[in-house]
């Protein structure tokens, strides 16, 4: 690791990270400078693989700074290194593109692991990861719940042992139903990866996501206090994040309600398949036919298939052949069902657990069980090997 470079004139610090790193072929004296130009400077000869940064003289600007330089120096990953450990902070590094926040308090345990997980590329992918995108025509009719349900599903479908786990991206900024489902309590979110100034690459993603199963991980949308508030989407940039998604994962889920069109169009874009869920009543019929031609009529309408959700044959006051009519779906375009299932899916989600853990033998996770059975057999995602370890979630 000799090609670490570290930006401190603080002579504590200085001797606790040479001191760190002695076992590991050390810090040679001309890699620690005594500012940013003068880093800025040195990587202009050369990229380095990781940048050690002491923030605590002026912890606000020089974050600023490490963002403008992470976009200058793509390739060098940068640390931030403080004896303040703040929310605030913390925000602001992820925005400006730093890898990782360590402590000085823990540089002589946690300096060779971080630096480790840092330097490390990501595993290369012989092809990217699919994306299953989830629309949905109204509330309360079972979206979230397919999301999880169809992620964790295709997982176990991988083969591996253990599963490659999928990821299960949150886009409901009013509720953030994917967390409230899964018993997720994250800091960051997508959210705050869209808002974020830098660039979002494969690292990022896994350190922001969530592992609470091994089969199934979460990007949630945002630290619950900041949900429900202004967001200002930018289609290019959520499409750019959802490809580096896919480069990690083997299966990315997206759960995205209420979403603007022109976001909505870029998401089944990208996506392998996409599904749209909808309950046998005349509201959601109505909007769910409004979503298929706003689709159509930005060019990505063509392979969005409908679900009807919750349903029961018996207890249908609208008719199959009259909700198809209503969809406008031609005779040969699929309408699928998932059969309703209260009792399973109810406490699926007070325990915060997929069907395949608490209902086995429910009717909709055979239903759902399916749809991933499907999706598995195309093997177009067959050489994806998943990401590498997480980080805990705290639920």
């Amino acid at each position: 690791m000799r090609q670490v470079l570290l930006v401190s004139s603080e002579q504590a610090t200085v001797s606790a990270v040479v001191s760190a790193m002695e076992p590991n072929g050390g810090l040679d004296k001309q890699n620690i400078l005594a500012s940013l130009d003068d880093l800025a400077a040195r990587l202009e000869h050369g990229p380095a693989p990781a940048v050690l940064v002491d923030i605590d003289h002026d912890p606000k600007p020089t974050l600023i700074a490490i963002g403008s330089l992470s976009r200058r120096f793509a390739s060098t990953r940068f640390i931030a290194v403080s004896a303040v450990l703040e929310a605030e902070l913390l925000l602001l590094a992820m925005r400006c593109g730093v890898q990782n926040f360590l402590p000085k308090q823990t540089i002589a345990q946690d300096l060779k692991e971080v630096l480790s997980r840092v330097i490390s590329s990501p595993q290369i992918q012989q092809k990217e990861g699919a994306m299953v995108a989830v629309l949905a025509a109204g509330g309360g009719c079972g979206a979230t719940t397919f999301a999880v349900n169809l992620g964790y599903e295709l997982a176990l479908l991988s083969g591996d042992t253990p599963a490659a786990p999928s990821l299960i991206v949150d886009l409901d900024c009013c509720y953030g139903a994917v967390a409230s489902y899964m018993g997720l309590d994250g800091a960051y979110g997508i959210m705050d990866l869209l808002n974020r100034d830098g660039p979002v690459d494969a690292d990022l993603i896994s350190s922001t996501a969530l592992s609470p199963l091994p089969e199934a991980h979460a990007l949630i949308n945002t630290e619950p206090s900041r949900l429900g508030q202004t967001v200002s989407w930018d289609e290019r940039r959520l499409g750019q994040i959802l490809k580096t998604c896919k480069s990690v994962y083997r299966w990315t889920i997206v759960d995205a309600p209420r979403l603007p069109m022109a976001c909505a169009a870029e998401i089944v874009r990208q996506s392998d398949a996409v599904f749209l869920l909808a309950q046998l009543t005349i509201k959601d019929l109505r909007v769910a036919r409004q979503m298929l031609g706003a689709l159509s009529r930005s060019g990505a309408g063509g392979a969005v298939r409908v679900l009807i959700g919750r349903y029961a044959k018996r207890r249908q006051l609208i008719a199959l052949p009259e909700a198809r009519e209503a969809l406008g779906l031609a005779a040969g375009q699929p309408l699928g069902l998932l059969n309703n299932d209260y009792a399973a899916a109810s406490k699926a989600v007070n325990f915060g657990k997929p069907l395949a853990e608490v209902a086995r033998m429910s009717v909709l996770r055979r239903d759902i069980k399916a749809l991933a059975a499907e999706l598995s057999k195309a093997g177009r995602v067959s050489e994806v090997a998943g990401p590498a370890a997480m980080r805990p979630a705290r639920a």
